[in-house]
């Protein structure tokens, strides 16, 4: 695997291959993003790279170095190339203090020793001190990688030590053409690259009968905003709170509501039907286009984005869902009436 091999994160990659290239590339280094977008795909290409016998911004894939750092490290033949990951949820002081003394330990059989510490975030406090001296002065044949997904358990001291570098969601394009390039139908891939999030790993790993599951649970969600009857208490009667407790599925649930709002007033613009980013709903969809507006569809838009926004800012799920659902009920009955 070389840069050109990981999808999305162009910024990164090109950020990584310039310092590579004119070999200063610092050596502590904290990949930080949400999970599924390549941040240990990355640490493993940046470990060829710089062990790599024929390219100095990129891994070759031919070379003996290349070969030999495999994805599981653990099981590939080169022994400067080093992962270290929590041990019963905890990374321990133990760890740490292996991986401080085995970095003044000139490299076996490489250029570089490389150490990859992913969900960095689980040190400890004892662990995370006794690191600070090795992040703040590496020997220059050492190079120290901390990924983590949740940057703010991390101590700022840690932090401060670190060149952080920030990995992007992978867009929705680049994940639909990731998998059609594999094998996938095109609709299938428009599909799961709108419900993977900007995760590809979760596109990748998603079961379809559960995608086509939680999608009608959406498409069902919808459709109650425009029957009076239900409208106050649909969220009750459909136990979606009790459904869906964690907060990613009720994101993924509206991020699908905010996918229909789109393709309905694609439709209503007599748009092409190829862009739609749910095909299998078309017939729904040209149905519900009739009902209302395009301005009440933009509007409809307008607060299902408010509503993640809001989410995202961790006020109170139960209040804010059932305000948006609330308002967006009044909304569409307004001009049904």
């Amino acid at each position: 695997m070389a840069f050109k091999d990981i999808t999305g994160n162009n910024r990164v990659k090109s950020i990584l291959s310039k310092a590579l290239a004119r070999e200063r590339l610092p050596n502590s280094l904290l990949f930080i993003g949400p999970d599924g977008v390549g941040k240990n795909e990355t640490a493993l290409v940046v470990a060829r790279a710089l062990n790599c016998l024929n390219k100095k911004e990129d891994a070759c894939e031919i070379c003996s170095a290349c070969t030999s750092i495999n994805e599981d490290v653990e099981k590939g033949s080169f022994p400067d190339v080093i992962k270290l990951g929590p041990k019963n949820d905890v990374l321990t002081i133990d760890q740490m203090r292996f991986l401080k003394n085995t970095c003044y330990l000139k490299p076996m059989v490489g250029k570089k020793r490389v150490f990859i510490v992913n969900e960095a975030e689980k040190m400890t406090e004892k662990a995370a001190n006794s690191l600070l001296k090795i992040l703040e002065e590496p020997p220059l044949f050492s190079h120290i990688i901390l990924i983590s997904n949740n940057p703010f358990l991390l101590l700022p001291t840690i932090k401060s030590r670190c060149q952080i570098l920030n990995f992007s969601p992978v867009s929705r394009e680049d994940i639909e053409i990731y998998l059609t390039e594999r094998g996938y139908k095109p609709e299938k891939a428009r599909i799961l690259s709108l419900m993977a999030g900007g995760n590809l790993k979760m596109a990748m790993e998603m079961e379809w009968d559960e995608v086509k599951e939680i999608k009608a649970r959406a498409w069902e969600l919808y459709m109650s905003l425009f029957y009076k009857e239900n409208a106050a208490s649909t969220l009750k009667e459909y136990h979606v709170l009790q459904k869906l407790q964690a907060a990613e599925d009720l994101k993924r649930i509206l991020g699908i509501m905010l996918s229909f709002c789109r393709d309905i007033i694609l439709i209503k613009q007599k748009g092409d039907i190829h862009l739609l980013l749910n095909p299998d709903f078309l017939s729904e969809m040209k149905k519900t286009a009739d009902k209302l507006s395009l301005q009440r569809f933009l509007e409809c838009l307008k607060e299902i984005n408010r509503t993640l926004y809001m989410m995202n800012k961790k006020v109170n799920l139960n209040l804010n869902l059932n305000a948006a659902y609330l308002h967006l009920s009044n909304l569409f009955l307004c001009e049904l009436k």
